[in-house]
């Protein structure tokens, strides 16, 4: 009889386990994710050597290649002074030499100024440079006029 009660309730017990385990209820986890903004630009090639010019004289185009990151890039773009005291500027003259884009036109300044207005993502811009020499000098043959062209990569 005891063995009848504990089987009884053994059968009892498994039958509300199998119950409980019939019964069952879901959830959903709503996940939002996305890349992470990257304004960025490289230009290649990142060397221009324009060697030994005369008085007057140019070189270029020399062209180069702007590519901005995984969003929308505005760029803009700005020259500098010669590292011995030519200055960059609208026109050649004495002292004074120019660095120019030739699409869109500009002719560079120490201010920044647009490039490119709105480069798609993972875009580029391709551009060329020309350079005209001072048309007179008063800081001497070999002295060393390096300067550098800086582009600026900003949402647009």
């Amino acid at each position: 009889m005891k063995r009848a009660i504990w089987t009884m309730a053994l059968a009892a017990c498994l039958m509300g386990v199998a119950w409980q385990a019939r019964a069952a209820d879901t959830d959903t986890i709503t996940v939002t994710v996305s890349l992470e903004s990257v304004i960025s630009v490289s230009v290649t090639p990142n060397t221009w050597n324009i060697g030994a010019v005369s008085l007057s004289g140019s070189s270029g185009p020399a062209s180069f290649t702007a590519t901005v990151g995984n969003t929308a890039t505005k760029l803009e773009i700005m020259g500098s002074n010669g590292a011995g005291g030519w200055a960059i500027g609208a026109t050649a003259g004495a002292d004074q030499f120019v660095v120019a884009v030739s699409s869109p036109a500009i002719t560079l300044t120490t201010s920044y100024q647009t490039l490119d207005a709105s480069v798609a993502a993972y875009g580029n811009k391709a551009f060329d440079l020309t350079y005209s020499a001072p048309t007179s000098d008063t800081k001497g043959a070999g002295v060393d006029q390096s300067f550098a062209i800086t582009l600026k990569a900003s949402a647009p």
